[in-house]
């Protein structure tokens, strides 16, 4: 039988990987709040989304590997 346990990878790379999904989230959800109450619809507000996408992929690519245990 298998062994079912998941090990997480440690190093930074992989920990600044795996907040990308809820930071766009967050930011999706920003975007309609201020399309809510401000002038700004998403229309508007959408390349916001593609900003934090590059902060984040440049975060990733300058990210430490040091202790990267996988592929």
């Amino acid at each position: 039988m298998p062994d079912s346990t998941i090990t997480r990878c440690p190093c930074p790379h992989c920990r600044v990987r795996g907040l990308v999904g809820p930071v766009m989230l967050i930011t999706i959800g920003v975007i309609f709040l201020v399309g809510e109450y401000t002038r700004y619809g998403f229309s508007d507000l959408w390349p916001v989304l593609l900003i934090v996408g590059g902060v984040l992929a440049i975060c990733q690519s300058a990210a430490s590997r040091e202790g990267h245990t996988g592929t």
